[in-house]
């Protein structure tokens, strides 16, 4: 059996077999935990496979991962969410985007929507090219490279305005009181 850097090496450099091998050790996983938010197995099915088709078609960036695992729990949360939403957006009546607020925010009490709050006003505090990069991530779900590409920066600044945006959100949340939720924010956004 083959560790995940030497499967994730050989993925990068194409090699469909090591592919296989690793959807299999995780697949199961990962169709779980999904099944948990999509309560529909056909649907489940599908999101899974896309999330690994997304990994597939990204693999050359494998090679720097550390910890696959972390890794995919975020590629497949992230798709899983964006899933959510499309499938919600789909339907036009406000009971379903009140049903998607639901679903994607599980721990949705007085505390979680004043967090929320407190986010949106440090967010409109960030400098706007910071505060550009930041929505472009966690609300657009777009890669380094794509941001780089779409604001015609480098990475190296993207990844800058990252750390600032992450840094500011700390300290500003900090100095809101907002304690032991400031774990669960920064879990959400890694």
């Amino acid at each position: 059996m083959h560790t995940d850097t030497a499967l994730l090496a050989k993925i990068a450099a194409g090699d469909e077999h090591a592919f296989a091998s690793l959807m299999d050790q995780y697949r199961g996983r990962v169709f779980s935990h999904v099944l948990t938010y999509v309560k529909v197995y056909d649907e489940a099915v599908e999101i899974v496979q896309d999330i690994f088709v997304k990994i597939w078609i990204n693999r050359e960036r494998l090679v720097e991962v550390k910890d696959f695992p972390a890794y995919l729990f975020i590629v497949s949360r992230n798709y899983l969410v964006s899933a959510i939403r499309r499938r919600v957006l789909e339907r036009t009546s406000l009971q379903d985007q009140d049903m998607l607020h639901e679903i994607i925010r599980p721990d949705n009490t007085l505390e979680a929507k004043e967090l929320e709050k407190h986010i949106a006003l440090a967010i409109e505090q960030m400098p706007p090219q910071q505060r550009m990069v930041f929505t472009l991530s966690r609300n657009g779900q777009l890669s380094q490279e794509e941001i780089a590409g779409k604001m015609k920066i480098t990475k190296r600044t993207v990844k800058f305005h990252m750390t600032a945006a992450l840094n500011f959100l700390r300290i500003f949340l900090k100095n809101a009181d907002f304690g032991a939720v400031l774990i669960i924010f920064f879990c959400r956004f890694l």
